[in-house]
């Protein structure tokens, strides 16, 4: 969540150099964030259920996970077209947006892990 906040006011401050401050990029950030996070919800709740199914029986039930995967693509789709309808109040592009942090957060996480952490070991050990 602290991550999330510090991408919004930075996807903010470099949509008010692009194109201006405006309130709908920031109420679509806002929408968003929110779908981004009510989508995370679905998965830890589908991956418990998936955890318990497997721990329970051996075996994992696929159309739970598939019935999961379409209620979270159908949560971001609702919000996408509400923004689309009201394209002058809620920019469509900023609800996007959001949907990239987990991306960008898990890469730079990576990066800078292999940058300070194993790296450094690897070069010393050689």
């Amino acid at each position: 969540m602290k991550r999330t906040v510090f991408l919004d006011i930075a996807a903010y401050l470099i949509s008010v150099i692009v194109c201006g401050a405006t309130l709908s990029f920031a109420l679509g950030l806002l929408l968003g964030t929110a779908v981004l996070l009510g989508t995370l919800l679905l998965l830890k709740i589908s991956v418990e259920r998936m955890a318990a199914d497997a721990k329970r029986s051996g075996v994992t039930n696929q159309r739970r996970y598939q019935m999961f995967y379409a209620m979270r693509l159908g949560v971001f789709a609702a919000a996408f077209g509400i923004s689309v309808i009201l394209r002058n109040d809620i920019s469509p592009v900023a609800v996007v947006i959001p949907m990239l942090y987990p991306r960008l957060i898990y890469t730079a996480g990576a990066v800078f892990q292999g940058i300070g952490g194993t790296a450094g070991q690897k070069r010393g050990e050689k």
